[in-house]
C-alpha cells in the first residue's frame, strides 16, 4: 500500500487541470503577452497605461485595489467588459471572452495586488470647457524650462518613440507640436473612448489617446508640458 503522501500525489495528478492564477500573470500586464492582445502591429502593453501602483505619470487608472469593483468605465462595463474596451478600442486587438487564457491572467494580476475592500469605483472626469479657444486660454503661457521634466514623466514613453498603437502609432513631439495650445490641450483632457465628454468634429490632431483627467495631471504641469511641446515646432 502506497504512504498516504504518495497516494495524494498520485490523485492530484489525475485530476482535471483547471486555468488559474500563475508566475506569468503580469506577462499579460507588461511583456509581449500584453501587446499581443492587441492588433498585428501593436506594441502597446497594459503598463503603458497603467501603472500597478501608485506611480504618477499613466493616464489610466492604477491595476492597484481595481479588481473588485461594482463597475468600470463610468457604470457602463464590468472588468470583463472594461479590459476588451482596451483590447479592441485602443490596442485593436480582438474581444477576450471569461474563460480567454488573458482575460484570466489580467484578472489574477489584478487581484494579487487589490483589497477585496476596495469596491467602490471612480467616477471618469474629463476637463469639458466649450471650445479650443477656452482650452487656449486656460493652458497657454507655461514655462518650458519646467515641462521638460513633466513632458519625460507624462508624455515622453510614447510620443518619444512613436509607439505602435494598435493599427496606429503615437506622433512624435515635432508633430504635436505644431498645433495650437488650445488644441494639444483639449486632446489630452478629453480625446478617446469611452467616454471622452466631447466628440469635436473640427479635431483634426491624428487618432485617439487616453485623456488625463485633473487628479492625474495638474493644470500647472499641462500648461508647462504643452509650452514645452511649443517649443520644439
Amino acid at each position: 500500500m502506497l504512504p498516504n503522501y504518495m497516494t495524494m500525489t498520485v490523485a492530484l495528478a489525475a485530476l482535471p487541470l483547471v486555468a488559474c492564477g500563475g508566475d506569468n500573470d503580469q506577462d499579460f500586464y507588461d511583456s509581449t503577452a500584453s501587446s499581443a492582445l492587441g492588433s498585428a502591429t501593436n506594441e502597446a502593453t497594459c503598463a503603458t497605461c497603467h501603472a500597478m501602483d501608485d506611480a504618477k505619470g499613466y493616464s489610466g487608472s492604477s491595476f492597484k485595489n481595481i479588481a473588485y469593483l461594482e463597475n468600470y468605465k463610468g457604470g457602463g462595463a464590468d472588468l470583463l467588459g472594461a479590459v476588451n474596451a482596451c483590447v479592441t478600442g485602443w490596442m485593436g486587438g480582438t474581444a477576450l471572452t471569461a474563460d480567454s487564457e488573458g482575460f484570466i491572467a489580467i484578472e489574477a494580476f489584478m487581484q494579487s495586488i487589490s483589497d477585496p475592500a476596495v469596491t467602490t469605483p471612480n467616477p471618469l472626469m474629463p476637463e469639458v470647457l466649450a471650445d479650443e479657444a477656452a482650452y487656449e486660454a486656460a493652458y497657454a503661457g507655461g514655462d518650458a524650462t519646467a515641462g521638460e521634466a513633466a513632458y519625460g514623466t507624462y508624455c515622453g514613453s510614447c510620443h518619444d518613440t512613436a509607439l505602435p498603437v494598435g493599427p496606429g502609432f503615437s506622433p512624435a513631439i515635432a508633430g504635436i507640436a505644431v498645433r495650437t495650445a488650445g488644441r494639444i490641450a483639449q486632446k489630452v483632457r478629453t480625446s478617446g473612448p469611452p467616454p471622452s465628454g466631447m466628440n469635436d468634429a473640427s479635431d483634426s490632431t491624428p487618432g485617439p489617446m487616453p485623456f488625463f483627467e485633473m487628479s492625474d495631471l495638474s493644470a500647472d504641469d499641462l500648461k508647462n508640458i504643452i509650452a514645452y511641446v511649443k517649443s520644439k515646432g
